[in-house]
């Protein structure tokens, strides 16, 4: 009789500590949707910053092991107040096409960044100094390059720069391939922008001054010049040139 009045007892207590749980549960707001105490209230996140970081982590989320966006990272700490922790990285990809090879890089991070004024494809012509007070990318850019073809139609740049525009930044692509090189001219870097969707303007600097003046190598080879006309980042787009981690 003891054994079989203990055991009902502790049914007993274990179906009344299960009805207390249900009912403290029905009743009590989930931890999970209430904010941290030290957390920041969402009215003071930068915009911007929000939207970077959302961009970046679009852009590493099915990356290989020991994958560096490089400049997703930099536009995250540029839209967060930060110093850009690596701001010179080194790039990959096709050389550029130039004419020659005649042409020094005037363009230093840190310094100001060198103006320029280029025709888009369609003929109308685009200056740097119309985005002053914006964060602007200068993306170095051939339609035929491998490493273009890869990271515009599987890669970080499939949907980069318009994650980009969104959150503020203005996005600048820059052909400086010489007439009778490859990728060169209007009606081909048209065809690509509408092969890969792309709604940034595509500048051509026939002559290459352009891109000598800032020390273009390869395609792509990326720069950022920050709201005050400096030039704060240079190099890759990331250490993964055709999705394989160097």
């Amino acid at each position: 009789m003891f054994t079989i009045h203990q055991t009902t007892s502790s049914i007993a207590l274990c179906v009344g500590l299960l009805s207390l749980a249900a009912c403290n549960s029905s009743n009590t707001p989930e931890s999970k949707d209430e904010p941290a105490a030290d957390a920041k209230p969402e009215a003071d996140a930068k915009p911007d910053a929000d939207a970077a970081k959302q961009a970046d982590a679009s852009a590493d989320a099915d990356a290989p092991e020991g994958y560096e966006p490089l400049l997703t990272a930099a536009l995250g700490e540029l839209a967060a107040g930060s110093a850009i922790a690596t701001a010179e990285t080194k790039s990959y990809g096709c050389s550029v096409k130039y004419g020659d090879a005649n042409g020094e890089a005037t363009a230093k991070v840190g310094e100001p960044a060198p103006a320029f004024t280029l025709p888009q494809v369609d003929g109308e012509e685009i200056s740097l100094s119309d985005f002053a007070g914006k964060t602007v990318v200068l993306e170095w850019f051939n339609p035929d390059c491998p490493f273009v073809k890869y990271a515009h139609g599987e890669g970080p740049l499939k949907t980069m720069a318009a994650e980009q525009t969104k959150a503020g930044v203005v996005w600048l692509a820059i052909n400086s391939g010489a007439p009778g090189k490859q990728g060169h001219g209007a009606e081909r870097n048209r065809e690509a922008a509408a092969d890969w969707g792309l709604e940034h303007p595509i500048l051509l600097d026939e002559s290459g001054e352009v891109g000598k003046r800032y020390g273009a190598k390869t395609t792509p080879h990326m720069f950022v010049v920050d709201g005050e006309g400096k030039l704060v980042y240079a190099g890759g787009l990331d250490n993964a040139p055709l999705g394989q981690v160097e």
